[in-house]
C-alpha cells in the first residue's frame, strides 16, 4: 500500500508588516498631498478675497461693485476645474502607488510559492524506493511496489474493497 504524506512547510510572514506599513506610508503620503493642496487653496482665496474687498471699499459706485464680482465669475470656475485636476492627479498617483505596493507583495508571494513548488517537484528518488526529501512540502512513500493498489480504511479500521466489490456498505 502506497501513502503521500505531506509535510507542514516553514514559511515564515515576514512580508506582511512590511506590506502594510508601506501601504499605510503610499496612503498618508496622498493624503499629505490633498492636505497642502487645501493649504494653498486656502492661502489663494484669502489673498484674492482681500483684494476684491480692498477694491470694492475703493470703488466710487455700486456699479464698480457689480462689474468686479460678475468678472470674477469666469475665473472662479477656471479655479474650481484646476483644484478638481490637481486632486484628480493625486489621487491617481496615490492608487499608482497603492497598485505597485501590491504588485509587489502579491510577486513576492508568488515567488516564494513557485520556489516551494519548484522545490517540491524536483525531489530526486534514492535507492530503495524512498524519497530524498530536500523540499519543505516534503512528499513521502514509503518502500513497496508503486503499482499497489492504494488501499481505503473507514473510520473502523477495516479496508473497503473497490468500488466492483462493495458488500455490506450503506
Amino acid at each position: 500500500m502506497n501513502a503521500v504524506v505531506l509535510s507542514q512547510p516553514d514559511v515564515r510572514y515576514e512580508g506582511h508588516p512590511i506590506a502594510a506599513y508601506e501601504l499605510a506610508a503610499r496612503t498618508v503620503s496622498g493624503l499629505e498631498k490633498i492636505v497642502e493642496l487645501n493649504v494653498q487653496t486656502v492661502k489663494t482665496s484669502l489673498s484674492e478675497q482681500r483684494a476684491l474687498v480692498d477694491a470694492a471699499l475703493s470703488s466710487e459706485s455700486f456699479n464698480q461693485v457689480f462689474d468686479l464680482q460678475f468678472q470674477q465669475f469666469p475665473a472662479a470656475i477656471k479655479k474650481t476645474c484646476a483644484y478638481w485636476g490637481h486632486v484628480e492627479d493625486i489621487a491617481v498617483d496615490t492608487r499608482n502607488e497603492l497598485a505597485e505596493v501590491v504588485q509587489n507583495s502579491v510577486q513576492s508571494y508568488l515567488t516564494t510559492l513557485f520556489s516551494m513548488i519548484d522545490s517540491a517537484t524536483s525531489i530526486g528518488t534514492a535507492s530503495g524506493g524512498r524519497t530524498n526529501v530536500t523540499s519543505p512540502l516534503a512528499i513521502e512513500q514509503p518502500p513497496g511496489a508503486r503499482n499497489e493498489p492504494v488501499a481505503i480504511v473507514d473510520s473502523s479500521g477495516n479496508v473497503v474493497p473497490p468500488s466492483g466489490r462493495a458488500s455490506g456498505l450503506h
